[in-house]
């Protein structure tokens, strides 16, 4: 069986079995999602491997805080492909990712009252 887009049952579990508080992350997460996924998408177009770790590093930390399981094996898959210098694999972990973060920005304003 494959992982939901949102685990509210984690969600719930990491901020403290409040449902608000994992809303309000949830919220902050696709709020800022769509500029981190332009800076990512900017920095695996240039191959700028650097930027690239630094800012799925910092991602994929911010996501093991909240109740997004796709998301986070993906960007973990992504962090491990760049640590093993498979950069062949760049475009298609790229198009995964913001096709996971898309769905992720879209599941949260579909089922979480701003």
């Amino acid at each position: 069986m494959q992982e939901p887009v949102l685990d509210w049952k984690m969600a719930i579990e990491l901020a403290g079995n409040s449902r608000e508080f994992a809303e309000k992350m949830f919220l902050q997460l696709a709020n800022e999602l769509t500029h981190e996924l332009a800076e990512i998408k900017k920095n695996s177009d240039t191959y700028d491997i650097k930027s690239l770790k630094t800012r799925l590093h910092r991602l994929h930390g911010a996501l093991c805080y909240c109740g997004a399981p796709r998301l986070k094996n993906i960007t973990a898959a992504f962090e491990q492909a760049l640590n093993d210098k498979k950069y062949i694999q760049i475009p298609a972990l790229q198009a995964k990712l913001e096709e996971e973060a898309h769905k992720l920005i879209e599941k949260v304003h579909s089922t979480v009252s701003s």
